[in-house]
């Protein structure tokens, strides 16, 4: 009998610790949930703004392409028709270099915004000198295949030189393509300037 007690004192002493752990628990409070600060809405970029930055992109693009243009060109002049060759796949690279950044700049500056007024004009005088300058390359381009089925080196070579000429006047049109976007950001329009001053790829904060 006294085992039996025992055992029956021991199995109480042992559930009362878990069960008033089971208590404790039931009845504790759940710890209040932090709030969470709300994060704020960015300000939108004005669309003036956002095209201004695309033309400055486009026209750095350009006015690298031009700077290559004509430049560090190795061949030998002494090697006949295979001169030619060497000539005409590095003057080809370049001058397609400079129309694919021309092409870049009219693509950008047909982005202005429909209701930025201030832009007509700055966009007229720029498609001008893209057309010009995409023709200057167009007569390279012609020159270095008149070049490439020319029937003898003399003839080759003089249609390398009309080449060197029209990629000249692709620098020149090209450079006055920059000038125009250059001169625009720093012009007297007030509301142009000001889009520029504010895109960042133009120097702008």
């Amino acid at each position: 009998m006294s085992r039996m007690l025992a055992a029956l004192l021991a199995t109480v002493l042992i559930a009362v610790p878990v069960s008033g752990c089971s208590s404790d628990q039931a009845t504790s409070e759940p710890s209040p949930a932090l709030s969470a600060s709300p994060t704020p809405t960015p300000t939108p970029t004005p669309a003036p703004v956002v095209w201004a930055g695309e033309v400055c992109v486009a026209r750095d693009n350009l006015s690298s392409s031009i700077g290559a243009l004509g430049r560090n060109l190795s061949y030998d002049v002494s090697a006949g028709a295979s001169a030619v060759e060497q000539i005409d796949r590095q003057l080809r690279i370049q001058v397609l270099a400079v129309a694919d950044a021309a092409e870049g700049l009219s693509a950008a500056l047909k982005g202005v915004p429909v209701d930025f007024v201030a832009a007509n004009d700055f966009v007229v005088s720029a498609t001008k000198a893209k057309e010009d300058t995409a023709g200057a390359i167009d007569e390279v381009k012609a020159r270095l295949d008149a070049a490439r089925s020319a029937d003898n080196f003399l003839a080759a070579a003089a249609e390398i030189a009309q080449a060197f000429v029209a990629a000249k006047a692709g620098f020149e049109a090209g450079s006055e393509l920059v000038s125009v976007v250059t001169d625009a950001a720093s012009g007297a329009n007030a509301e142009l300037r000001a889009a520029f001053d504010a895109a960042p790829a133009c120097g702008g904060s």
